[in-house]
């Protein structure tokens, strides 16, 4: 079944607070006309912003996304097209790790909401390639536990914090990218979809899988960009050499991100679900799957917030899956084939 897509109401300017606007209408972003930057003047000090505020928190995540480099989005490699010839295009495994996202005042109290949700969560469906019946069938997930995020006077009610996030990330990112990338890679500015996961440890894990696999924009998945926040405390695996350097045997709580041909085909990269970490990829080639995940306390559980951006409708692809790829990673005779 295709993710169910949430349109991003705007504010409306000057009638609506940012709360009011969200617990009205669901998610909402208020637009912002593009402001030449002033220079301070000497002695003057930057304001402070009010994380307790929904305003201070959307410009917090707002300056957050501005500052951050997500070039390896946008790294173009060589790419041998149907008719034999070579192209230049998009990295299909570009992936972009950044630590401290948020700070450890807003992420804390995101997962303290996220613990307040749990009773609500249901076990984690996916889906995978069945060879037998030659069809994509449902699965679920061991040992996790998922919801989708809504807004509307109750959801936002029940986590401003993980709403204002998504409504966010998602108008500031897609702007952000849009501004670099080629018109077949272009993001909606106010769709996602989303969903917020947890391990509960005894070795939970994720298969191998592409988020958005084979997918058609025509078929309705139009999922187009990954971008994940841990929401674990933000000491969370400790001890760890930095990215992109991390190993999993070398941690006994596991539950880490491994991404398959990165930086190289044939590699794997380990990525510790580190609190406060984003991590970036494209929805439709990255190959990618979870270690078991094992928490001897309820801090050790693993928190993913995960939000999808959209293919924009007038110019967004969605890649269909390599041939090459599939035959090295998946095995269709053992059904293993499958999406996130």
């Amino acid at each position: 079944m295709p993710p169910f897509i949430i349109l991003l109401s705007l504010l409306l300017i000057g009638l609506l607070s940012v709360a009011d606007a969200f617990a009205a209408g669901g998610f909402g972003g208020k637009k912002k006309q593009p402001v030449k930057s002033k220079k301070n003047k000497p002695g003057k000090k930057q304001p402070t912003i009010n994380l307790f505020t929904p305003e201070g928190r959307l410009e917090h995540i707002r300056s957050r996304v501005h500052a951050a480099d997500f070039s390896p989005l946008t790294k173009l490699v060589l790419k041998k097209l149907d008719n034999g010839q070579m192209a230049l295009d998009i990295d299909p495994n570009g992936i972009v790790v950044i630590d401290n996202f948020l700070g450890n005042d807003l992420i804390s109290s995101m997962r303290t909401e996220a613990l307040s949700l749990m009773p609500k969560m249901i076990p984690s469906q996916s889906t995978r390639w069945d060879e037998e019946t030659q069809s994509v069938i449902p699965y679920e997930k061991k040992g996790v536990l998922s919801m989708q995020i809504e807004g509307g006077t109750e959801g936002y009610a029940a986590s401003p914090r993980l709403v204002e996030y998504i409504v966010s990330l998602t108008n500031n990112l897609s702007r952000k990218l849009n501004q670099v990338l080629p018109d077949a890679y272009r993001l909606a500015t106010e769709e996602q979809s989303n969903k917020l996961a947890v391990c509960l440890g005894d070795g939970s894990y994720y298969d191998k899988h592409i988020d958005n696999l084979g997918g058609s924009s025509d078929a309705g998945d139009r999922r187009k960009l990954t971008a994940l926040i841990y929401l674990q405390p933000p000491n969370s695996h400790d001890g760890q050499p930095p990215y992109p350097n991390e190993k999993v045997e070398d941690d006994p709580r596991g539950g880490y991100f491994r991404a398959y041909d990165v930086p190289e085909v044939g590699d794997v990269t380990c990525i510790a679900p580190r609190g406060d970490r984003l991590v970036v990829f494209w929805s439709d080639s990255l190959v990618h799957d979870v270690s078991p995940s094992f928490a001897p306390s309820d801090d050790d559980k693993r928190f993913a917030l995960t939000t999808w951006l959209i293919a924009d409708k007038k110019t967004g692809e969605i890649r269909a899956t390599d041939v090459e790829v599939s035959a090295r990673h998946f095995d269709f005779g053992e059904s293993s084939i499958g999406k996130g």
